[in-house]
């Protein structure tokens, strides 16, 4: 058989290379062309490349380029000032960082860790602790007198039932009453009586610490000017409040405490002078310790 001359046969080499073809064309579609010079195949060069400036004009520490994508509102960035962290002085403020650390360390220390609420319980204590860890005046503070003369035991009534009478202010009222007006004013509340009131202990307190006392009184003079400072330190917290709310609350137990403590020093120091009354006159000021004989009063 004559396989050249057959139609059948050319007509099927002819579809077979036009599909090989057409294969060809599509798998190197979009390819770089190739072009052969002096037998070496070379490619056409690739576009140069353009970088882009990293600028930053509105200097909100992203490149320009970024802030394009950027939507919605402005992204907090880091502080870049210096300013140092500052610890807070507060019995509130530090409250509040301790009790977040610890509710922090309970969260992921796992069962191995104190819980939330013997962190809360154990936070609380020590700061109450820290708060009425007042200072307690001692025998090395004050001034001991080696007189013991009757007119020195006179005299020492008298200048202390002076500094109660010069220093006192018949304009304030009870400092609970005072607190609730402060607390009942809201904003407007003014802490400046309070303020004075604590100013007029802490007077008490000093005028005492420099009144010569003889030996034998010695306990008694301690006693009070340890509740002078007390209660300077009670009040003072009140007048604190809206700065430093939680010192007041952790020194409420304190003040009824040392409010009772006032009543009974000032009857100490009757009782160490009544022995002596007879070297007393009508008009001496230490006639005014006679009002406190009665520690219920």
């Amino acid at each position: 058989m004559d396989y050249s001359r057959n139609p059948k046969i050319i007509g099927a080499f002819l579809v077979g290379s036009a599909l090989v073809f057409g294969a060809y064309v599509v798998g190197n579609f979009g390819e770089p062309r190739v072009q052969v010079s002096n037998s070496l195949m070379a490619v056409n060069a690739a576009p140069s490349r353009v970088f882009i400036p990293i600028t930053d004009e509105n200097t909100d520490g992203l490149e320009d380029w970024r802030d394009q994508f950027i939507q919605g509102p402005a992204i907090a960035l880091a502080d870049t000032t210096g300013a140092k962290y500052v610890p807070p002085t507060t019995m509130t403020g530090q409250f509040g960082v301790s009790l977040m650390e610890g509710l922090i360390m309970a969260k992921g220390g796992g069962p191995v860790v104190r819980s939330e609420a013997e962190v809360v319980a154990d936070l609380a204590n020590q700061l109450g602790k820290v708060a009425t860890s007042d200072k307690i005046y001692v025998v090395g503070d004050i001034i001991i007198s080696s007189d013991a003369s009757d007119q020195a035991i006179r005299t020492y009534g008298n200048e202390l039932a002076s500094v109660l009478i010069s220093e006192s202010d018949s304009t304030l009222d009870n400092e609970l009453l005072m607190l609730q007006a402060y607390l009942e004013a809201g904003e407007a509340g003014d802490p400046t009586k309070l303020q004075a009131l604590a100013e007029v202990y802490k007077n008490y307190r000093d005028k005492t610490l420099l009144t010569p006392a003889p030996r034998r009184f010695v306990k008694e003079h301690l006693d009070l000017i340890n509740v002078y400072h007390a209660m300077h330190k009670d009040i003072e917290a009140m007048a604190l409040f809206k700065k430093d709310p939680l010192l007041p609350f952790v020194r409420i137990k304190r003040y009824e405490e040392d409010v009772a403590g006032l009543s009974l020093a000032l009857a100490n120091i009757y009782n160490a002078i009544v022995p002596y009354a007879k070297l007393f006159e009508i008009n001496d000021p230490a006639l005014l310790f006679a009002n406190f004989n009665n520690p219920n009063q």
